[in-house]
Parts: structure tokens; C-alpha cells; sequence
């Protein structure tokens, strides 16, 4: 390999310590005098071709391109290069990614609050936490991220994005959205801030119905829906809403471990089906149901992965009825993902051993109890609740139950001084040909201009264009027709019991009679 053996003696260990699968496949190629043991699983004449071609690009480009660039960063882009014939879950990790990747399930750090997800090439985000700064923003599920910071985002790594939205509480990012039928792109400033997300959340309502809220699928969720849920027995609940909304998943074993609670022993939670035969699996539940009474599942767009195995499962096998949206489906995230941690690191720690790096690859698909591939399709709610136009996105402002709202910013808290003062007078205006009140936080709301004029001449309602905060007065539509309906429902199967005993009585006394 001349091309290989002309590169300077620092580049050669570059290339070699650049990933698991090249480096070893690389020293193997006459480096060091082994076997092609690593490509025997592909074409060994086109690994070839590509180790040769790849030597020459690199040295090139450290040679002649017109800036001088630090060459494991270009080895990295290569690597990450590969992906993209791959799908939107599956990446290189360096060490950093890794880490990030590891503290994902701890629940607290500082940002903008938001679940995004790599998607036909475009940041998306999945979801808002609810509460959250984006929430408060007016950002949705389904928005794509195009502009960070004044650059575009094209190109841009998932890891590279999160480590731009991320930052110090009480610092600014800017960004540019596009969502589906916005005329042009819009413009959000979020102000970050220390963000704790308390997995699972749960009270009594009326008429003995439990609400339970899942915000996360991390670690210990079935071990505190368990006891929540002993809880809520406790107070004597007879139906229960489990609110799945804006929950964008985590671990596949505590939605395994969920679903558990409620689906009979011995059968199918979920299965996985991939290449290899380790990848296919049917994961069963190992208990009796934990808890057996009349249950609604609230979902929508953002929620994804590990609740839609539990939507799934409770969904097939008849054990509640899930609400959403009309019209929408679940997220569609039916994947799975596997890290296959590198014998090779591209870094090292501070005493000169390598740092773990890994591959993040999809290795499965996963299937609901009845068979179902829900991936990039997502599931259909069993109703479909009409909501008015931005109803989501007032909702992930408000925050749903157990959420931290994050305190506002002295500007948000003017905005909102001055809203409210225009309401109590009479000067906010709004276009009537919308659903319901949308005021001045939704940033698509067509707003006319107000006829009064501040001193520079520029309309009134300029200074608060959007403030980032909801009303007073804002209602829970999905989670109201719930539990509408599950009293209904609840009142019904008591009178077709009351009937079933007295019917069950009259027959008794009538073979007493016989006899």
C-alpha cells in the first residue's frame, strides 16, 4: 500500500486509532502483516479499494487544502460520513458523545429543555419537555431545527446540536424552525435554564379515577409506577388515566418492566426482529397484571419509543383504550439500537489510556403483540379528541402534572404584565376567525395590528410579539375527555353489574322454586 506508507508516521497512527472496524481492518492489510479477518464479512476487494482511496483523500487534505485542519477531526467526519447511509439513530460516539449518552437517564442538566431526534437529515424535535423554556417558547413536536445560532444546521451531527442548544442557565440560543404549513421560518430566542425531570407523577381525581404520568422511561420507572399505583389503590381508585403525552421514551427494560403491570403473565409485551438471531426476541410479561380496572392512555405526537411499546402492548391485548389527538398518530421511533462499545479510541484520558468510544447501531426493529411495525408510522389512538389549533403547544407551555415550570424571565414577566393590562382595557386584538382565543403566545397566530401607536410609530403590540407564558384559565381538553368518559364509562359497567346480580338472583330463587 504506497499511498498508506508515504503518509507521515503521526497520520499513519491517526488512521489506525480511528475507529474499531478501520483501524483493525487497516493493520490487517499488510500493516502489520495480518489477515483481512475484519472484511472477510464484506467484499475484501472493495475494503480494499476504499482503505487505498480513503489514505489518499486524508493526505491530500492535509496537504493542499487551503486551511490547515486538525486531522482527527477529519478522520471523525469520515466516520460519521458512513452513518448517513445508514438511519437517523445510528452514529459513531467519541468518548464525549458516549458520556453524554450515559447521563441522558440522570434526569437533570441545563438547556432549553427539548427531546430531539436526527430525521430524514434535519434536527427534529420529538418533543418539548413540558414546562420548559422551549415549551414556554412555543416550540412542538414535528419542528425542524434549521438555523442555530445564525449557521445553518445542515450537516450538523445530533451531538453536534445538543452540544449547541445546551448551556449555562440563564444564557440565550437562537434558533430557526421550520414546521409544517408556517408560511416562512420561525425565529425563537430561549433562555436556558436548570431542568429536573421527575420520571413518574401521580393524584387522585374525582369519582375514584387515578391520574399517573410517566414524563421519562428511565431508571426505576416500574419500581416507582408500582408503588404509585399502590398508592392510588390505597386512596381507592377504580379507573386510571396513564398520560404518555410528550414522553419521547428511554429504557427499553422499564418499559418492559411498565407494561408488565398490566398485561396478563406469559404474554407478549414486545418483540424485536433484526439480522442476527440474537436480535430476535419476544419479551413476555413475568407477573400476574398488578393492577386490572377500566384504564385510558393519554399519547400524541411526542411520544415515542418506549411508550409506544407500552401503548402498543395495552393497546393489542385490550387492556385500555388510548386518547389523542384527532388526526394524529404516535411518533413512530419503532427502532432499536444497540452500543457496541470500540477496542480502539481516537483519545486518551490523562495517564494515557484510551478513552471508550462506541457505535450506536440499529440492530432491530421492534413489533407490538400482534405484530405490528409501528416505525416512522406510530399508533392510531382508539379516539381521536378534536382540539383547537395550537392546543399542544399551549399545553407544553402550561406543563403538564409534576412538571418544574421553569420561573420566568423579567421579560417574559413584563410581556405578560402587558398582555394582561391590554385584555382588562380592551385594546388586544385578535383575529376572530380562529377556533378560540389565541392570544399573543403563539407565534403563528394572525394578529392585527393595533390602532394605537407607540412614539416611534411602530405598532402597539410589537414590544410583546410573543410573549412566552398561557392563561390563567387554560384547560387539559384530553385529559377533561377523559375523564369524562371514563365516569361514563364507569357508571355504565356499575348498572350492567347491579343488572348481572339481580338477574344472577332471580335465577337462583327460581331453581330454589323448582326444587
Amino acid at each position: 500500500m504506497p499511498l498508506w506508507n508515504n503518509a507521515p508516521k503521526s497520520h499513519r497512527y491517526l488512521l489506525l486509532a480511528s475507529t474499531g472496524c478501520l483501524a483493525l481492518s487497516i493493520m490487517t492489510l499488510g500493516v502489520r502483516g495480518g489477515q483481512l479477518s475484519a472484511a472477510k464479512a464484506a467484499n475484501d476487494e472493495d475494503f480494499i479499494r476504499f482503505v487505498e482511496v480513503s489514505a489518499e483523500v486524508y493526505n491530500d487534505i492535509r496537504s493542499k487544502y487551503v486551511d490547515e485542519v486538525e486531522g482527527r477531526e477529519v478522520l471523525e467526519a469520515a466516520l460519521q460520513g458512513m452513518f448517513t447511509r445508514l438511519d437517523e439513530h445510528s452514529q459513531y460516539m467519541d468518548p464525549r458523545t458516549l458520556d453524554s449518552l450515559n447521563k441522558d437517564t440522570g434526569g437533570e442538566f441545563s438547556g432549553i429543555g427539548i427531546h430531539i431526534v436526527m430525521r430524514q437529515g434535519l434536527i427534529t424535535v420529538v418533543a418539548p419537555i413540558p414546562g420548559s423554556p422551549s415549551a414556554r417558547a412555543g416550540l412542538q413536536p414535528w419542528d425542524r431545527i434549521v438555523e442555530i445560532e445564525g449557521k445553518t444546521s445542515e450537516g450538523l451531527t445530533l451531538q453536534d446540536a445538543v452540544e449547541k442548544l445546551t448551556g449555562p442557565s440563564g444564557t440565550q440560543v437562537k434558533i430557526k424552525v421550520f414546521r409544517e404549513g408556517a408560511p416562512e421560518t420561525l425565529p425563537f430566542t430561549i433562555t436556558r435554564a436548570s431542568i429536573k425531570i421527575n420520571s413518574v407523577h401521580s393524584k387522585m381525581l374525582e369519582n375514584g379515577i387515578g391520574y399517573l404520568r410517566i414524563a421519562r422511561f428511565s431508571d426505576r420507572v416500574g419500581a416507582d409506577m408500582r408503588r404509585d399505583l399502590q398508592n392510588l389503590k390505597s386512596q381507592g381508585m377504580k379507573a386510571l388515566i396513564l398520560d404518555l403525552r410528550f414522553n419521547t421514551g428511554g429504557l427499553l427494560r422499564e418499559a418492559i418492566q411498565v407494561s408488565d403491570l398490566f398485561v396478563p403473565k406469559g404474554k407478549v409485551v414486545v418483540s424485536t426482529k433484526g439480522r442476527l438471531a440474537s436480535q430476535n426476541a419476544e419479551y413476555k410479561s413475568d407477573n400476574d397484571p398488578f393492577i386490572n380496572i377500566p384504564t385510558f392512555v393519554l399519547v400524541n405526537e411526542g411520544s415515542a419509543s418506549a411508550s409506544e411499546i407500552v401503548a402498543g402492548a395495552l393497546q393489542d391485548h385490550k387492556l385500555a383504550v388510548l386518547l389523542g389527538p384527532a388526526g394524529k398518530n404516535t411518533f413512530g421511533k419503532g427502532s432499536v439500537q444497540t452500543i457496541e462499545p470500540l477496542r480502539h479510541s481516537m483519545y486518551d484520558d490523562e495517564n494515557g489510556n484510551p478513552k471508550e468510544s462506541a457505535l450506536r447501531l440499529t440492530t432491530a426493529r421492534y413489533y407490538t403483540p400482534s405484530g405490528r411495525s409501528i416505525h416512522h408510522v406510530g399508533i392510531k389512538p382508539d379516539i381521536g379528541i378534536p382540539i383547537p389549533p395550537n392546543h399542544d403547544a399551549d399545553l407544553l407551555r402550561h406543563g403538564l402534572y409534576g412538571d418544574t415550570i421553569i420561573p420566568m424571565t423579567a421579560e417574559e414577566v413584563k410581556a405578560k404584565e402587558e398582555f394582561e393590562r391590554r385584555r382588562k382595557e380592551g385594546t388586544l386584538h385578535v383575529d376572530d376567525t380562529t377556533t378560540q382565543g389565541i392570544e399573543l403566545n403563539d407565534p403563528n397566530a394572525p394578529i392585527a395590528a393595533d390602532p394605537k401607536k407607540k412614539d416611534d410609530g411602530t405598532p402597539f403590540y410589537a414590544a410583546a410579539k410573543k410573549p412566552e407564558f398561557v392563561k390563567d384559565d387554560f384547560k387539559d381538553i384530553i385529559l377533561e375527555e377523559a375523564t369524562k368518559q371514563l365516569k361514563i364509562f364507569m357508571i355504565l359497567n356499575e348498572t350492567r353489574q347491579a343488572n348481572t346480580t339481580v338477574a344472577s338472583s332471580k335465577q337462583d330463587d327460581s331453581k330454589t322454586v323448582t326444587k
